[in-house]
């Protein structure tokens, strides 16, 4: 029963730490300005420099 009690704790453990750590990283990558920008910021900034026509 104890070594039962202690692999459901590594594995909950191991899937809390997994959630976290891809949400920490995911945070770090915005806060860097490294993530990757979504269609409608790629639209505006096109739009902005020129490179995209709205009559098309």
């Amino acid at each position: 029963m104890r070594k039962i009690v202690g692999a459901f704790a590594f594995l909950l453990g191991l899937a809390i730490g997994t959630v976290g750590g891809a949400a920490l990283l995911a945070y770090a990558y915005q806060a860097a300005g490294l993530y990757p920008p979504d269609d409608a910021t790629i639209k505006f900034i096109a739009r902005e420099r020129g490179w995209l026509r709205d009559d098309v």
